[in-house]
């Protein structure tokens, strides 16, 4: 039985997905070889290859599990909505679908942790859903882990499911519950910790590039 990280993510699974092209989006919107700070690095997935493109990577996630997979970059093992690194880093990348966790409070308080550890002139890069996001069911193929979703509900912007994936010949499931952000929505949440928008990195978009609201 794979080993579970404390938000019921299965560490197996993170370890054989692999990268989909994030850290080459990442690469081209950010300073060459600059240093990124990357909040719930998991197992290094998005990590390994943003080092392969030359960038410095401080990986932070509460799994030490996850972690222990990550090679080539410092690691902490720490709560997205307490970590302290101590210091304020050029880049700062939010994947996966933190922003869109149900609660408001939760999203701002993700977000509060990249503000105040990106330095004044620097970039918060944040990944969710995408605009043309809608649900399948039918199996798909990540490298060699099969997957789809398994049941789905949605309520107005409020989604709830269970992926099942399929790995190495296990079977792995994982409960998820989100919601569809609006650009208002976004953006308060932003000015809320001191951020704005400043553009969107992608045509589905999925990724947003925010910065420090002094920043001219």
């Amino acid at each position: 039985m794979s080993d579970i990280a404390p938000d019921g993510s299965p560490v197996l699974l993170y370890a054989r997905l692999p990268s989909l092209g994030e850290a080459e989006l990442i690469h081209e919107a950010v300073p060459p070889g600059c240093e990124i700070l990357e909040l719930g690095a998991g197992a290094g997935r998005i990590t390994h290859a943003l080092l392969a493109l030359g960038h410095r990577v401080v990986a932070v996630d509460n799994s030490s599990a996850m972690l222990a997979l990550i090679r080539g970059a410092g690691t902490i093992v720490a709560d997205l909505e307490t970590v302290d690194v101590g210091r304020r880093f050029p880049v700062v990348v939010l994947a996966s679908n933190f922003i869109n966790d149900r609660d408001p409070g939760t999203r701002r308080i993700y977000l509060a942790t990249c503000a105040r550890h990106v330095l004044p002139n620097g970039q918060v890069l944040l990944q969710g859903f995408p605009r043309d996001w809608t649900p399948s069911t039918e199996w798909s193929d990540l490298g060699d882990v099969r997957l789809r979703l398994r049941s789905f509900e949605q309520d107005g912007d409020r989604i709830s499911g269970e992926m099942e994936y399929r790995v190495d010949g296990e079977q792995l499931f994982h409960i998820f519950e989100s919601k569809l952000l609006s650009d208002d929505e976004l953006d308060a949440d932003l000015r809320a910790v001191g951020l704005r928008r400043q553009r969107t990195l992608d045509e589905r978009g999925a990724w947003t590039e925010a910065v420090p609201q002094a920043r001219s």
